[in-house]
């Protein structure tokens, strides 16, 4: 598989993933504030699906931007390393989907199929891939894994909370 073809697979992917999410929040998303601890279910009973929407639509937009800007400076390691670890969130989101559908929804949680049956192994393939061609250094290659955590904490969780206000 050509590296610009895995670059577009990140989008492409995460984009197929957000439209599962898009999907099963529309009934899931009203149950979601009495499965979850506080203060984790205020932030939830104040997410209308319209925010999570705008959320979904505003990320995946993101990253096939941050795509195209790859694909149009393919020697960019910066661009890369941000994809990269763009993609290392998603593989990391899929794990969370996992945690969540045996502690939280205890069966199928919103974006289960797409995370575990895709996302997750296409991140296992595209990591291996990046560290036997060396895209990165092994060092930058692992910094992708602390961006993932903060993409898919602070930041994921600040998204949704200027969401919601927003929607207020």
């Amino acid at each position: 598989m050509p590296r610009r073809l895995i670059v577009w697979l990140v989008p492409i992917l995460l984009t197929l993933h957000n439209a599962e999410e898009a999907i099963a929040f529309r009934s899931y998303l009203p149950k979601v504030p009495a499965l979850l601890p506080a203060p984790l279910s205020t932030l939830a009973a104040r997410i209308p699906y319209s925010a999570l929407l705008e959320v979904l639509v505003v990320l995946s937009t993101l990253v096939f931007v941050l795509a195209f800007a790859v694909d149009a400076r393919p020697a960019s390691r910066t661009l890369l390393w941000l994809l990269l670890s763009v993609e290392a969130a998603v593989g990391l989101n899929g794990i969370a989907h996992l945690l969540s559908a045996a502690l939280v929804f205890r069966g199928y949680g919103p974006g289960l199929f797409t995370a575990l049956i895709v996302n997750v192994p296409f991140a296992v393939y595209c990591f291996i891939r990046s560290q036997r061609e060396r895209w990165l250094t092994p060092v930058a290659l692992w910094t992708t894994v602390s961006a993932a955590f903060v993409l898919h904490g602070p930041v994921l969780v600040a998204a949704l909370w200027l969401a919601s206000r927003r929607s207020m």
